[in-house]
């Protein structure tokens, strides 16, 4: 496209510069036996191949200008809105039995609305890679296990269990294909009951991220 853009400037600029000003040649005739010289102003004609070279430049630069105007057209309807979600859990601590999806209820970002807060799950808008990253944060010496699930297939998981105290985290990052319509969440494991997730505005936050990388 930027190619196109270019050409189509230097065709402008080649039909400038050859373009023929009416007066610039003056043809001088001069008659013998003391007859009064006579000077005539006219504009010469091109020579026939310079003229169809011209006239095909201008076809040129109009079918290229036609071919621009597709593409920018072509482009807009292909632009799409940001997708991307980000939302907290606040003030709030749970158990969870196993295989249950973390509603993170808050929402700080949802650029498109794909991010229900109300049951916790994303829809892709359409098909391409995106990405996620969550933190989970437990307390003491409780366990939190979680997994990102699209689908019902299980793409890698995260948690945390500690005795020290505290309100320690858990993070991941992953990136994952979707095609369009698919659902993603995150999920506590199947493989111990009694995951313990606190949240507090005073100490590390729950929290979910989504965002589309790459569209196909």
């Amino acid at each position: 496209m930027m190619f196109k853009i270019i050409l189509l400037s230097i065709c402008i600029h080649f039909i400038d510069s050859v373009s023929v000003r009416k007066g610039d040649d003056i043809t001088t005739v001069e008659f013998k036996n003391d007859e009064r010289p006579i000077t005539e102003n006219f504009t010469p004609s091109l020579p026939i191949p310079a003229k169809k070279e011209i006239d095909l430049l201008r076809q040129t630069v109009r079918d290229l200008s036609v071919e621009l105007q597709t593409l920018e057209d072509t482009h807009e309807k292909e632009k799409t809105d940001p997708v991307m979600f980000y939302a907290v859990i606040r003030n709030k601590a749970f158990t969870y039995n196993v295989d249950t999806i973390i509603v993170f209820e808050t929402i700080i970002v949802n650029d498109g609305s794909h991010y229900n807060n109300l049951d916790g799950v994303f829809v892709a808008p359409q098909k391409g890679t995106y990405l996620f990253a969550w933190t989970v944060t437990g307390s003491g010496s409780n366990f939190i296990m979680t997994e990102l699930v699209v689908e019902n297939n299980i793409i890698i998981g995260t948690g945390e269990r500690s005795n020290n105290g505290g309100h320690p985290s858990g993070a991941m990052t992953s990136l994952c294909k979707m095609e369009k319509g698919d659902h993603a969440w995150i999920r506590t494991t199947g493989s111990n009951a009694g995951h313990y997730l606190y949240s507090s505005d005073n100490y590390p936050q729950s929290g979910f991220l989504g965002h589309l990388v790459l569209k196909e």
